[in-house]
């Protein structure tokens, strides 16, 4: 089964032109927006720029929401139904799952 979310930060041959995030588990850290279509999840919807993904934090970003909610008015009311950035339906748990292991990179051994 191929993944519908394309190696964003690859070449045609493969090779990654950006390092690594980080898996960051703490629950006290908020949690900032991007498109999960977005070639990059460096520069959050605030602008904020981060270097790891957050599968575990319960806090999100109020100007993220805000954002988003500009982008897109009422997206809030249902978010994980389509995408505040062009509208479409966001991409389920396992491509979004196959996203994070793409952009976390292997494990550390």
């Amino acid at each position: 089964m191929s993944s519908s979310l394309p190696d964003q930060h690859a070449t045609a041959t493969g090779t990654r032109t950006e390092p690594y995030m980080k898996l960051d588990t703490n629950p006290d850290e908020i949690m900032h927006l991007v498109c999960c279509r977005a070639l990059s999840w460096r520069t959050a919807f605030c602008g904020a720029e981060g270097e790891a993904v957050g599968v575990n934090t319960e806090m999100l970003c109020t100007m993220c929401v805000e954002q988003a909610e500009a982008m897109w008015p009422g997206w809030w009311a249902d978010p994980k139904t389509f995408c505040p950035v062009d509208g479409q339906s966001c991409p389920d748990d396992h491509e979004i799952d196959l996203r994070i292991a793409w952009e976390s990179g292997p494990p550390i051994r």
